[in-house]
Formats: C-alpha cells, structure tokens, sequence
C-alpha cells in the first residue's frame, strides 16, 4: 500500500487533483478501512493525499467555529421567517425560511453525530448538488481509525437532519389554513424523501450512499476476519 501511496503523491503533484488520481485515491481509502491493521506511516501518507486532493477541490470558506455560529443563525433565520410564514400566510418567506434551515440544521446533523462517535471536523467548505451548501471537512485520521458502524453515523446523520427537518415543516404546516404553504411543505418533504432514496440505493451521491458503502465494506471485512 505504501508504495501506491508513493506513486499516488507524485502523481498528484504534477497531474494535480484529476479524476483518475481521486478513483485510486478513494481504492486506497476503501483498502485502507478493510485492513484490520495499518501502520502509523501509512496513515499519515493517506491522510496527507487525502488533505492535498481535498484543498486543490475545496479550498475552506469559514473556520469550524465560523460555520457552526452561521449555521446556528441560518436556522434561527429559517425559523423566524416560518413563523412569520405562517402567521400571515406568506407563501414566500415559507419558502425563504425552509432554505434556510435546511442549509442551517444538516452540517449540525454531521457535527453531533462526530460528537458522539469521536469524529471531529477541521473546516466549512461549499459543495453540494449546486456547489453552495456549507459542508463540514471531517479530521481524516479518526475517520479512518473508526469503527464501520460510526462511519455509518457519520454519513447518515446529515441525511437524518435533513428529513427532519423536512418533517418539522410538514408538521408545522398543518397548523395554517394555506393550502400553498401545506402544498409546499409537503412537496419539500416529498423531494428529501426522494432525493435520500436516491442516494441510498446508490443512483446520486450524497450522505445515504456513502453510508451503504460503509455498510457494504463492514460485511466484506467480516466474511475476509472469518476465513
């Protein structure tokens, strides 16, 4: 493995962050978590990679802290414009109060779950279906270090977040007489339900899918620890 580390690294310096280099960088990785034991070395190799390939593709916009005191006002945001939504039945700042405490509640999702499961996170950056939602940079080493079961948690607590928030404002919506904004919270739900869906069995990226892979490579290294 090291010496496809190797390889790897000065690949990466003179190709840069191509989409060959990241498919044998994510090989490695997937190596790397099937191996009962892999050394100090190794690990600070893949680690190293791993943080080059990440800043030449997501370079960080806001500090941990910075983000995580945006997003918590992003929510709050989220919910006063709802409130307001639906105290006088403004479709508009519905809709402007969903974004935002969808953008606001799922890097919290990732955050408390790596509490739990001793995974922290170095940064925010932007990414996202349209390449503008504050995502959170996970610390590469524990990741790796973690069980398959809190590399599940991880993944899939963001996908959680989501679908409950989108339920909240389903539930919430029931209480005004709008027949648009219950309209709208429903067809949001209805979209998170999908899109989750989609990326559980795989069609679409996202936090469900890499989730599964987890799940899957846990059963690969159980039948390889039984042989």
């Amino acid at each position: 493995m090291e010496d496809m580390l190797i390889e790897l690294e000065q690949k990466i310096e003179t190709e840069g962050a191509t989409e060959a280099n990241l498919r044998q960088f994510w090989k490695l990785v997937n190596r790397a978590k099937l191996e009962s034991q892999i050394s100090e070395d190794a690990l600070d190799r893949i680690v190293r990679v791993r943080d080059t390939l990440f800043n030449k593709l997501y370079p960080p916009l806001f500090s941990l802290r910075q983000g995580l005191a945006l997003t918590v006002i992003a929510a709050l945001v989220g919910a006063a414009l709802v409130w307001y939504a639906l105290q006088f039945d403004q479709l508009l700042f519905f809709l402007m109060g969903s974004a935002f405490l969808m953008v606001g509640t799922h890097p919290w999702g990732h955050w408390v779950a790596g509490k739990f499961v001793r995974v922290g996170y170095e940064y925010f950056y932007l990414n996202g279906p349209a390449k503008v939602e504050p995502c959170l940079k996970i610390h590469f080493r524990p990741y790796l270090k973690a069980s398959f079961d809190s590399r599940v948690i991880v993944h899939a607590s963001g996908a959680f977040a989501t679908v409950l928030t989108a339920l909240t404002l389903l539930l919430a919506a029931i209480t005004t007489e709008s027949v648009w904004i219950f309209g709208t919270a429903a067809a949001i739900f209805i979209v998170v339900i999908i899109t989750e869906i989609i990326s559980w069995i795989g069609i679409a990226a996202g936090d469900l899918k890499r989730a599964r892979k987890e799940k899957r490579l846990k059963r690969i290294h159980t039948k390889r620890a039984k042989r």
